[in-house]
């Protein structure tokens, strides 16, 4: 008996690492103490720390960035999930994100 072998197509899925973050928001809220938190999934691009963020009608500065384990990271790169704080608000999850070059813009932008 004849093993029939199927060819699967694979995805050929790449991210551009050496970009500007984009991705989606999973979840976020209002955490005593900390202030408004968003759990993030970057979709392409590298998240750093100190990046300014545009998510729905909220924007903000990254003043923290941890991984899933609640480690203190400094960036993070495609497909990775991060929690970030500093945003002025709690956008809807399912919003997507985009790290814009300055303030200003994104404040316009949110407006």
């Amino acid at each position: 008996m004849e093993k029939v072998l199927l060819e699967a197509d694979l995805l050929d899925l790449k991210a551009n690492p050496n970009r500007k973050a984009t991705g989606s928001i999973i979840e976020s809220s209002l955490d005593k103490g900390r202030g408004y938190i968003a759990t993030v999934l970057v979709d392409n691009g590298t998240l750093r720390m100190g990046d300014i963020v545009l998510a729905g009608t909220h924007f903000g500065k990254v003043k923290a960035m941890f991984n899933e384990r609640n480690q203190r990271i400094t960036e993070a790169g495609p497909s990775t999930p991060v929690l970030i704080l500093g945003l002025n608000g709690a956008p809807t999850a399912g919003d997507k994100f985009n790290v814009m070059d300055t303030d200003h813009e994104a404040r316009q932008i949110a407006n």
